[in-house]
């Protein structure tokens, strides 16, 4: 069976193309963390969690703010309910000290109540957001310090040409998570960057090891004859199990990480997909089409000068 290569590419060039568009336009669904938001802190004393956010669910109902997050904290003067909102009112400070006097009659504190330890109700000012750009320079410095690593290693062990695939196929692969996560519209949060790393890492274990692998394979006397397409058929077949145990392994990885941030960790999982599409159906097709010219021309130089046997 004849293998559509163009085709497949096509796949990843048109979520590249959604995901540079929509880079450029509305920008990434930035977490609030990354955005900035103002932040509330009610102290509920003795009511029950449910009476308290139905008191505090009262007061702002009216109020012109989207709320993003509920959480609950614990401190030596018991539970506190912790509300992060964004609101596009000019005049802020009018709003937070509205805000305030109505929780503390609601809650029957005095004044006086939230002036002193323990502070019952608290209204922040807008919080700074944090660096995207930091977040960004880390794991970008990180995935260059592997590929630079992995790019000598490749170089050394097998070809410059080899270790360039490699090279481009992780940037390839973690283009198309970011680009995925664009096109989803998943909240980017400050731990975005274990998704950006997690995928170049996978990528390169993925492909180092199936590119050694096609190789070796493509080296063997019975192969040297055979159809890019039957050299690389042989390849993932006896790949499938390595390739299973990785799946394995960083479903694993996947699935504890999920209980800690969801957004992030289906951005890594975009990413795992993204690299075992790229692995095993685009990237060994054209090294293929490459390396393989190169093996069968100098099989045939060397057949060329084998003295030939004269019929007598």
């Amino acid at each position: 069976m004849k293998y559509n290569i163009w085709l497949r590419i096509l796949v990843p060039v048109l979520v590249l193309i959604v995901g540079i568009v929509l880079f450029f336009t509305v920008g990434f669904n930035k977490s609030i963390e990354l955005s900035g938001y103002y932040n509330i802190e009610v102290n509920i004393s003795d009511y029950t969690i449910s009476d308290a956010l139905e008191k505090i669910d009262n007061v702002l109902k009216d109020k012109e703010i989207v709320i993003k997050d509920y959480s609950l904290e614990s401190d030596s003067y018991g539970t506190v309910i912790s509300i992060k909102y964004t609101t596009n009112v000019e005049n802020t400070e009018t709003l937070e000290e509205n805000i305030k006097a109505e929780l503390i009659e609601s809650f029957g504190y005095t004044e006086q109540d939230s002036l002193i330890e323990p502070t019952y109700v608290k209204v922040s000012g807008f919080i700074e957001p944090q660096s995207m750009v930091m977040t960004f320079a880390g794991t970008g410095l990180a995935i260059l310090v592997g590929l630079v690593g992995i790019f000598v290693y490749v170089s050394l062990r097998h070809s410059v040409a080899n270790a360039f695939s490699i090279v481009l196929s992780v940037i390839l692969d973690t283009l198309l998570m970011i680009s995925l996560t664009l096109i989803c519209r998943l909240p980017i949060t400050t731990h975005f960057g274990i998704a950006i790393v997690g995928t170049a890492i996978f990528s390169i274990i993925l492909n180092t090891l199936f590119y050694s692998k096609l190789v070796e394979n493509s080296k063997e006397e019975s192969m040297l004859k055979a159809s890019n397409e039957e050299v690389i058929k042989n390849t993932q077949q006896s790949f499938s199990h390595t390739l299973i145990l990785i799946i394995l392994t960083c479903l694993i990885a996947v699935g504890a990480f999920a209980f800690y941030n969801l957004s992030t960790t289906i951005s890594l999982a975009l990413g795992f997909i993204s690299a075992v599409y790229t692995s095993q159906l685009i990237v060994p097709h054209l090294w293929a089409m490459a390396y393989r010219r190169k093996i069968k021309v100098k099989q045939n130089k060397q057949d060329s000068k084998e003295p030939k046997l004269e019929n007598k």
